[in-house]
């Protein structure tokens, strides 16, 4: 283990999208989630549930999505909306700002429509990552349950650069809730969350070279009373 304070492991949590073919260790991975097991909720309901995929089960839903992938791109009936229908300003640009700078690391320029897809669909195979992460929650809970689950996804994240491996939250994962809940043997009622790949960073990969920007403090502070 590293000795990375809160504030380092911060400043150097990125979404990585190439990851080593190098396993995790399953004990490791349970000392990291008894961890994020700590993480406030709010009247301490602890309404994430998290199903850990790796070797052929995480095989499985990558080929089961990729074939349905064809007649679907856009996916199945999410369980919850990765956006609103229609996403303003600011955050239509950030979106857009997000892709783009990618995009440039990579070299891929706007008419290459073909090499832009093939980075969407590196998405659904948790990006080469050893281990991929679904986060699901009860459908009788409601969106404010989601900022728990939230909490907990960023808690893992932190744990994990503390354990030099590296993750990539993805809301892309929601698109394919039916599939998750088939191929993982689910009851309907579990919604699909989150999903997150983790794992060792590939650190010759051009695409963990993206560096994405950040707002200015006062672009979302709002001081009151100082």
């Amino acid at each position: 283990m590293s000795q990375l304070t809160v504030t380092e492991a911060i400043n150097t949590r990125k979404s990585v999208r190439a990851f080593q073919d190098r396993p995790v260790d399953q004990a490791l991975l349970r000392d990291m989630l008894t961890l994020a097991g700590k993480t406030a909720s709010g009247s301490n309901l602890q309404p994430w549930k998290l199903h850990v995929l790796t070797g052929e089960v995480k095989a499985s839903l990558t080929a089961k999505v990729s074939e349905r992938m064809m007649n679907s791109p856009a996916g199945e009936e999410a369980d919850i909306p990765i956006y609103p229908e229609k996403l303003a300003d600011p955050w239509r640009s950030r979106r857009f700002e997000c892709g783009e700078t990618m995009y440039r690391t990579l070299g891929i320029g706007r008419e290459d429509k073909l090499e832009r897809l093939g980075q969407v669909v590196r998405n659904f195979e948790f990006f080469g990552a050893p281990v991929g992460l679904i986060f699901t929650m009860d459908r009788s809970l409601c969106e404010t349950q989601l900022i728990d689950i939230g909490l907990i996804a960023e808690n893992i994240q932190l744990l994990a650069k503390e354990q030099g491996l590296d993750t990539c939250a993805q809301a892309s994962w929601t698109m394919w809730p039916k599939t998750i809940r088939e191929v993982l043997g689910l009851p309907e009622n579990e919604m699909v969350v989150l999903g997150m790949s983790l794992g060792y960073a590939d650190e010759q990969a051009k695409v963990n070279e993206t560096v994405q920007s950040r707002v200015a403090l006062d672009d979302f502070v709002a001081w009151h009373g100082f």
